[in-house]
């Protein structure tokens, strides 16, 4: 079985990373890009976390030393992403796409949706259990993410990460993946997450053999994620016989 049909992102393209500037990745947005280009990357998004994931984890807004330096709107308080202000000065001609990693609040299907204070257009649907960033019942999260992809499915580029280790013990991955292939929702095979050994390995089977659509992020947190981890899951599918190396 060759699953090339189902990926949606065969080339250049990483949809899911992490950056030191909003959220908990190891490099300044502008490193990121000028790294991407260096390594033959032609389109990413840096999809860093959340606010309700930010706030549980305590993480506001830094410079390149380090130091908080909140941005907030004069009237609401809320910490303003200037993500309006940035553009791509180095000459590789990576696009750059500028979205978040939404996180599922409880069974409900609740969603947050903004980082420091503005909305996206571009989301990565994720649920995570770290520190109770979902507030929900553990044992309800199927429910969880079937309520959600029914409110928000117009909304969700892919659902990331869906075969982590996070709520093994408690999802049904095959009923949320009928949901979103009938709403026409990709679901992410992620490469950190192969790679740091937090992937439950026959949910992530299920994900590949019965998703429609496919996309392979690195969800980079590292350069070294941002070059490597994309690979490992295309040599992941090439052993099991599902890709075959052009």
């Amino acid at each position: 079985m060759d699953i090339s049909d189902k990926i949606v992102n065969p080339g250049k393209k990483d949809y899911h990373m992490h950056s030191f500037t909003y959220s908990d990745g190891a490099e300044l947005i502008n490193r990121i890009v000028e790294y991407a280009g260096q390594i033959g990357l032609e389109e990413i998004a840096i999809t860093d976390h959340s606010q309700h994931y930010l706030e549980k984890f305590g993480y506001q807004k830094k410079t390149s030393r380090g130091i908080v330096a909140p941005f907030r709107d004069r009237v609401t308080g809320e910490l303003i992403c200037e993500t309006g202000r940035w553009r791509n000065v180095f000459d590789n001609n990576v696009n750059v796409i500028f979205g978040v990693e939404a996180d599922i609040l409880n069974e409900k299907g609740d969603i947050c949706t903004k980082i420091q204070g503005k909305d996206n257009d571009f989301i990565v649907l994720s649920a995570h259990r770290y520190n109770k960033v979902y507030e929900g019942d553990c044992a309800r999260i199927t429910e969880a993410y079937l309520n959600a992809i029914k409110r928000f499915h117009n909304k969700i580029k892919f659902l990331g990460h869906l075969a982590s280790v996070y709520f093994e013990k408690t999802i049904d991955v095959m009923p949320i993946i009928d949901l979103a292939n009938h709403y026409n929702v990709p679901i992410e095979f992620n490469g950190s997450n192969l790679y740091t050994k937090r992937t439950n390995m026959k949910n992530l089977m299920k994900v590949l053999n019965h998703a429609d659509q496919i996309y392979i992020n690195s969800d980079a947190h590292t350069l070294y994620e941002l070059k490597e981890a994309r690979n490992f899951c295309f040599e992941f599918l090439e052993e099991k016989g599902l890709w075959v190396r052009e």
